[in-house]
């Protein structure tokens, strides 16, 4: 079996690549941005000589149609995306050509195979942006996408129904939770705060009441696993533990894992970008993906931060 991932130099990527190659049983592929320093492979260089890797910008349709026709997959795992939220409002084109056209140009190259089974693709829980109701969002919950991140994943899902329907593509969807558990990058949430108090700086808490679900990374990847091997298709599913926790209350948590005495500051860092709003609730109904896949998150939100609190004080050697 052929497996092409896309964004396998990233955090989510990386990590289904690794998983995919400890056990044995794939051929697989990874398509890496075309940029002249090559360093962005360094998550995947321990395994490199496992993966057959292809240079190809997601925007550039005749790069990706050659990388695709030439490695034939049976199933792509598409992860490969701009994701940083706070950034798309000041980079709205960039990240719309990238996800948007990206994931078209993928899907298009995808049609041309001639075995090919099923596309796998990563969309998010931002797609359910603002809800007046603040229970858990089951998959039936219309979308009202809160910034051009979040619309330009909602543009894509609507396209891969298209493509079901007018050219048989047979895909199903993953809206998961945040994710949290990064090796070797501190600008998201809860590595932000871990590092932050491990080093005894200020840690800042730009929307401390807001409400996320937190799912620990070895969760994500068993989603995408568990979705390579379902017969389902043409289908959305959550992934998240429900474990809806305001950001002033992670904080509150992991301080006292710390046993930090330093501030806790309610307000964006100075440097942040420009985020004009931001949801006050994101959190997801994950009994679909229990009854239908049998997939069921194993780590609790205190075990995950035990864990990458470990990690980042051998790494931060504290």
């Amino acid at each position: 079996m052929k497996i092409l991932i896309t964004g396998a130099t990233g955090f989510i990527g990386s990590a289904i690549a690794h998983r995919l190659v400890d056990e044995q049983n794939y051929e697989i592929g990874c398509i890496a941005r075309n940029a002249s320093n090559k360093n962005h492979i360094e998550m995947i260089s321990d395994i490199a000589n496992n993966l057959s890797i292809f240079y190809a910008d997601l925007t550039d349709y005749s790069a990706i149609k050659n990388a695709v026709r030439s490695f034939s997959p049976h199933y792509i795992i598409h992860v490969g995306a701009q994701t940083a939220v706070r950034s798309s409002f000041e980079s709205p084109h960039e990240f719309n050509e990238t996800n948007y056209l990206g994931t078209i140009n993928l899907i298009h190259a995808a049609l041309e195979l001639p075995n090919f089974k099923k596309f796998i693709f990563a969309s998010t829980m931002e797609t359910y942006g603002w809800q007046e109701n603040k229970s858990p969002f089951k998959e039936d919950r219309p979308p009202f996408p809160a910034s051009p991140y979040a619309v330009s994943k909602v543009a894509c899902e609507h396209y891969f129904k298209m493509a079901s329907k007018a050219y048989g593509l047979p895909y199903l969807i993953s809206r998961a939770c945040n994710t949290y558990g990064r090796k070797n990058n501190a600008g998201y949430i809860v590595e932000h705060i871990i590092v932050s108090m491990l080093k005894n700086k200020p840690v800042y808490i730009g929307t401390p009441k807001a409400i996320r679900d937190l799912m620990y990374v070895d969760d994500h990847v068993s989603a995408y696993l568990t979705l390579l091997s379902s017969d389902l298709k043409n289908d959305v599913f959550n992934f998240s533990p429900n474990n809806g926790i305001s950001m002033l209350e992670l904080a509150k948590k992991i301080k006292e894992k710390l046993n930090y005495k330093g501030k806790v500051i309610e307000h964006f860092p100075p440097d942040y970008p420009y985020r004009p709003v931001t949801e006050d609730y994101l959190s997801l109904n994950a009994d679909k993906a229990k009854k239908l896949l049998g997939w069921e998150s194993k780590f609790s939100l205190d075990q995950g931060l035990d864990l990458i609190i470990e990690h980042w004080r051998k790494k931060l050697s504290l």
